[in-house]
């Protein structure tokens, strides 16, 4: 099992890699630069959903935030729109399978959870990539009347600067399936740099 994950992981690594960076011919569209974040997004042409890009730069230790924000038993702790996050199975030592459940973004629309394999990658010094994908596990089956989403990939992309500050970057395309109006979905960017804006106020403020 575990090289079925390590092939979803790579394969997952190399298409993102792809895409990231700013380039023309990848093609992306700035939707805001604001208070220090700035978001660009692309259409993912294998399913029409929104790709969003959220880069900023912080006074944050970038090992300790990429192990921060990639566990999902702790999301709670900085963003009260997290409901629940459990550790299924640790693979190996940079590798888990999380539950994660949120609340719904509208009161219409039903919560969403996510059954997610994530990995931790070391690119160089002070320098780290995860990976989260959904996948399906034995023991995360589906719950009544919460919708399972989908989160097609997801990626921090954590480096620290000669200037002292971390570059963070983080790259997702989620399909949160079920009926869900497109006008809400699209507010992805928007969710998306609140989080990462969260995870830092939190570990700015609970320093060691």
């Amino acid at each position: 099992m575990q090289n079925k994950y390590d092939q979803l992981l790579e394969e997952t690594k190399t298409k993102i890699l792809a895409i990231v960076e700013l380039k023309p011919e990848n093609q992306w569209t700035l939707d805001t630069n604001k208070d220090g974040y700035v978001i660009y997004t692309k259409n993912n042409p294998e399913n029409g959903l929104k790709i969003n890009r959220t880069e900023t730069n912080a006074a944050v230790n970038p090992e300790e935030f990429v192990n921060f924000v990639i566990d999902m038993t702790r999301k709670k702790e900085y963003d009260s729109n997290f409901l629940e996050g459990r550790l299924i199975e640790k693979v190996d030592q940079n590798t888990f399978i999380f539950y994660a459940r949120g609340k719904p973004p509208a009161f219409f629309v039903d919560p969403r959870d996510f059954c997610l394999l994530s990995r931790v990658y070391k690119l160089g010094d002070d320098h780290f990539m995860t990976i989260t994908k959904s996948i399906e596990h034995p023991q995360v089956p589906p719950v009544k009347g919460v919708q399972r989403g989908e989160i097609v990939f997801s990626a921090w992309i954590v480096k620290k600067q000669p200037n002292g500050q971390t570059n963070i970057i983080i790259i997702g395309n989620m399909n949160p399936k079920g009926d869900i109006p497109k006008t809400i979905i699209n507010q992805g960017a928007k969710y998306q740099a609140e989080g990462v804006k969260k995870a830092i106020d939190y570990l700015t403020k609970n320093k060691k």
